[in-house]
């Protein structure tokens, strides 16, 4: 059916470009079926494309040679409609592949597409002109370039006035075609309409060579209304200025060649149906730009406001600080803080003092004073003599540069009151165990030694003995590790800043856990951290002596060590080619005490090391973490610490 009305569509439009023939003459002037012509084909898949164009082509040579022209014309005719269809249809599709009826469901509306099918009918029809004439020279008519020119003009005119209405009606059909962002309504349209149609009697009745005011209607239409209804009536403008023409009125009719007259006529048609098709197909684009701006804009206000509701909602205190360190933002969390330090002031000028005594606080109050603070804890006194503890982290902020440049500082605030004053109590501790526990132990340990000195070889006495001297070498190395987690987790900590690579750096300080054969390798460009050197020293130290003494059997240990600055942080990653870490394991070995099976039962430690390093990094304000690795290929450990300051 639907080849059926295409067929019945070309007939119809056949005959009105017959009809338009003058006396004595054998072409038409006209020819608006070549657009339906193009839209049967496109309408079709590319393998029915034979059945599109056989019965074109017998349709045409059936209606013109029932006007009245030779079989000879009709059949060259028929071809040169056949032929210049088919290159349009494959031109389009090569083209603009995603074009409705041509693989997609794109619009013609697209400038890209408009331009597109615009080259490929005008190569169609140029090949169509080429081969028409020729039945024309067989049939003894005259012939010459004007000849081609005008059977190209006629057909390529059918083809960008009917072919785009139709393609244009086709999508407004089938999708959804959205409306003018600020389009005018139905009865401005129907006014237009009636009052364009008017206008274009009027000028082309009229003796002044006024016409050109024609194209201002067709740009009105397409800019205030969607490119379809504003095409239709670009096209009956143009066909009303191309019917008064032909009747022998306007400027057009007073040339002196009927061919020049109708081509002519056809450009001003051509003119007025482009400028509607261009100046919608941009308006479209505008609109969509529009849309698109309008929806992003809604989408960040909402973003907008869901990142302000969760800023609001979370325990951590949030201040943004401007280039010159005044307050930008807060958040909920923030104000409570400083209202608690300056009870009863306006928010601006309580986060003005809270700020000022977190970026300048009193060296009594600082982590360099006070064993349980860590590197960024801060003591803020209270009116009330009570003081609450702050763990203080920044990082610096910046704006685009298409946005003024700006740059700030984002403060985190976290209240550790409570956990910086239990670590007080373990600090002591530790302070009390290196005194109590490390002498008597030294004592056991040497009378031990002395009493095995004194055993008799072949004595059965030596082995318990041997078995008790390595025991206490085990807890001496509890203790130690003991220790060394205590004051990881309460010791003092003097920040500063510190190289990690280079022969002064604290890698070059941990190469003396190293076998002669292991190879610890730092890759180039390392930055500094800010950061306490004997805990960074006892940090790398324990992740190079586990690489040392997890080496697998019978091979020596390859360290590598990666640093890169990521903002206000250091992300570290250091890498060996030991035994590896199981899957299972990843998440558990840095608890206190805790060993893997398989470690066990192969190397000798107390499970306290990592641990050590974790404390270690998180008073710095850092995370670590174990990266899952291909099994057989060792462990990677990445941690971020401060950045240097300098």
């Amino acid at each position: 059916m639907k080849g059926v009305g295409f067929a019945l569509a070309y007939a119809l439009l056949t005959l009105v470009g017959r009809a338009t023939a003058g006396d004595g003459q054998i072409v038409s002037l006209v020819w608006p079926a070549s657009g339906v012509a193009v839209l049967w084909l496109l309408a079709e898949p590319p393998r029915r494309a034979p059945w599109v164009l056989a019965p074109l082509m017998a349709v045409h040579a059936v209606m013109v040679f029932a006007t009245g022209v030779s079989p000879v014309l009709a059949f060259f005719g028929s071809l040169s409609v056949t032929v210049q269809t088919a290159v349009i249809g494959l031109l389009v599709r090569r083209w603009c592949p995603t074009l409705l009826g041509a693989g997609g469901t794109a619009s013609l509306r697209s400038p890209r597409n408009l331009v597109a099918t615009g080259a490929a009918a005008a190569a169609g029809c140029a090949i169509g002109g080429l081969i028409g004439p020729v039945g024309l020279w067989l049939d003894g008519e005259p012939v010459t370039y004007v000849t081609a020119v005008a059977w190209f003009a006629r057909h390529v005119a059918g083809v960008l006035t009917v072919g785009a209405v139709g393609h244009l009606a086709w999508e407004w059909r089938t999708q959804p075609v959205p409306a003018r962002v600020r389009g005018g309504s139905s009865a401005e349209f129907v006014l237009l309409s009636l009052g364009s149609i008017a206008v274009t009697i009027v000028l082309f009745l009229q003796p002044y060579p006024l016409v050109f005011l024609v194209i201002a209607l067709a740009v009105w239409s397409a800019a205030r209304f969607r490119t379809f209804p504003a095409s239709v009536l670009c096209l009956v403008l143009g066909a009303v200025a191309l019917t008064l023409t032909l009747a022998g009125h306007g400027p057009f009719a007073r040339l002196d060649d009927p061919v020049a007259e109708a081509l002519v006529s056809q450009l001003f048609m051509v003119s007025v149906m482009l400028t509607g098709l261009g100046v919608g197909a941009l308006g479209d684009r505008i609109d969509e730009l529009f849309t698109t701006a309008t929806r992003a804009r809604e989408q960040a206000a909402l973003q907008a406001e869901l990142l302000g509701e969760m800023t609001e909602s979370m325990g951590e205190g949030l201040v943004v600080l401007g280039t010159q360190g005044q307050v930008e933002r807060s958040n909920g969390a923030s104000r409570r803080l400083a209202h608690r330090v300056s009870p009863g002031a306006e928010d601006a000028d309580a986060l003005a003092e809270l700020v000022e005594l977190l970026l300048d606080p009193a060296p009594e109050n600082s982590g360099a004073a006070r064993a349980e603070l860590g590197v960024g804890d801060v003591v803020v006194p209270l009116p009330n003599g009570e003081e609450i503890v702050l763990a203080v982290s920044r990082a610096p902020l910046s704006v685009r540069a298409d946005a003024g440049g700006r740059t700030g500082v984002l403060l985190v605030l976290r209240e550790v009151t409570e956990h910086r004053s239990g670590l007080r109590p373990l600090a002591d501790f530790a302070s009390t165990a290196a005194h109590d526990l490390r002498g008597p132990l030294s004592a056991i340990r040497s009378w031990l030694s002395l009493a095995v000195e004194d055993v008799e070889p072949a004595s059965d006495a030596l082995m318990p003995m041997r078995r008790a001297e390595r025991a206490a070498e085990q807890m001496a190395d509890l203790i130690d590790d003991l220790l060394e987690h205590a004051l990881a987790e309460s010791g003092d900590l003097a920040a500063r800043d510190v190289p990690l690579g280079g022969p002064d750096g604290v890698l070059a300080q941990v190469g003396a856990l190293l076998g002669p054969d292991d190879l610890l390798e730092v890759l180039d460009g390392a930055p500094s951290v800010h950061a306490d050197p004997v805990a960074l020293r006892q940090l790398f130290g324990n992740l190079v002596g586990n690489a040392v003494k997890y080496a697998k059997p019978g091979q020596h240990a390859t360290i590598r060590v990666r640093a890169q600055q990521q903002g206000a942080r250091v992300v570290v990653e250091v890498e060996d080619s030991g035994v590896g870490v199981d899957d299972a394991d990843r998440a558990l070995i840095f608890q206190r005490f805790h060993r893997s099976g398989a470690v066990r039962a192969h190397f000798r430690g107390t499970g306290m090391g990592l641990s050590i390093c974790q404390s270690i990094v998180q008073r710095h304000g850092g995370t670590i973490e174990c990266v899952a690795t291909a099994p057989g290929t060792g462990s990677v450990f990445r941690f971020d610490l401060p950045a240097a300051e300098d």
